[in-house]
């Protein structure tokens, strides 16, 4: 019984293995993705099914339902304060079933293999560890990475690499407590609508890696406080340090510790670019030309305008003022240049400071 036992653990950690190095170095294969992927895939899940498989509880199911339709609203509804932007996918009904056999089968399918290695080897952390490890590396396009300069990397980082690892602990937390078809729900409400939608809402890095880790976070606390009872397991530990990690990037980031730092606007002086309770993102640069847009200090105060002109100083004006700024503005005096900003986040800034100043 032990070898029989055994020997199905090989199998599954061999077929694993396989799918991660065939992703790792066919990711972008068209002839991979669409055809030779999602058959590994099919195959496995009908070898899959002679086995008896119990069904999550109602109760799982409801909850991770719940979270995915929550999710799947709020990021509908970030198109409307973001704006839209035209899906990268075809739209049309050949294309739609193409990228549904391509994207269900793997998800399904990676999901099954997970929870049946996990529950052959629950109280094994080594194992559940090693198989984690295995997908987060399967997951990642290292052609990306190994192409990519530093900033596009930190961006990659950020939005995608950090979030894949985080979501695999989840995930692996969930098939550990639960039941594989609870992360197959989660995965595909992250995955199906573009495929469907023909707009999607404008995201950038930031927005990205910030919505898909504050998720992750909301969904382990969920299942662990309100739909698990078990107190003791072998992967919730290693959420914490996620949430530590987590917490000190983002407290970085803040502090400016980073290249990219946010400031809230104070004023509507630069409307329509952008308006008061809006935090732009700026960055350090060196590089600065005329029509760039450059977070500046001036008398204990920090000024975000545009740069209409250059000679000795940096001459500025704010696209909504009729007149130029006639202060003169050092290389030394610029904090960075603009690059995006996210809408109204600013306003718990503004309150705090007004408060503050009144009771000054």
């Amino acid at each position: 019984m032990f070898k029989k036992k055994t020997l199905k653990n090989k199998q599954l950690f061999f077929l694993l293995i396989i799918f991660a190095l065939s992703h790792i170095f066919l990711y972008t294969n068209n002839f991979y993705l669409y055809f030779l992927n999602p058959l590994f895939w099919l195959s496995f899940i009908i070898i899959s099914n002679q086995q008896i498989i119990k069904l999550p509880k109602k109760k799982d199911a409801q909850t991770a339902l719940t979270i995915s339709i929550i999710f799947f609203i709020l990021y509908l509804t970030s198109g409307f304060i973001f704006g839209f932007n035209k899906s990268f996918y075809n739209h049309n009904l050949i294309n739609i079933l193409k990228n549904l056999w391509k994207t269900i089968l793997p998800i399904y399918g990676l999901e099954i293999m997970r929870y049946k290695i996990i529950k052959s080897n629950k109280n094994n952390r080594n194992i559940i560890t090693l198989i984690t490890i295995i997908i987060i590396i399967s997951e990642i396009n290292f052609k990306a990475i190994f192409i990519s300069h530093n900033i596009i990397f930190f961006h990659y980082l950020i939005s995608i690499i950090i979030p894949i690892i985080a979501q695999n602990i989840l995930f692996t937390y969930l098939a550990l407590n639960s039941h594989y078809k609870i992360p197959v729900t989660i995965r595909l409400f992250n995955e199906i609508p573009t495929i469907f939608l023909p707009i999607i809402p404008y995201s950038n890095w930031f927005i990205e890696g910030s919505f898909a880790i504050i998720k992750i976070l909301i969904t382990y606390y969920l299942f662990k406080y309100f739909t698990f009872n078990k107190k003791n397991t072998t992967i919730p530990t290693t959420i914490y340090p996620l949430t530590i990690i987590t917490s000190i990037l983002l407290v970085s980031f803040m502090l400016g510790l980073f290249n990219y730092q946010p400031i809230a606007i104070l004023s509507n002086s630069m409307y329509p670019t952008f308006k008061r309770g809006d935090v732009i993102i700026y960055k350090k640069e060196e590089n600065i030309v005329p029509g760039d847009i450059i977070v500046f200090n001036y008398e204990n105060q920090v000024i975000v305008h545009r740069v209409i002109s250059i000679n000795e100083y940096y001459i500025t004006k704010g696209d909504a003022n009729n007149t130029i700024d006639y202060i003169k503005i050092k290389k030394e005096d610029i904090k960075g240049v603009y690059k995006f900003h996210i809408k109204y986040l600013g306003y718990p800034s503004i309150w705090l400071n007004e408060f503050f100043t009144k009771e000054n």
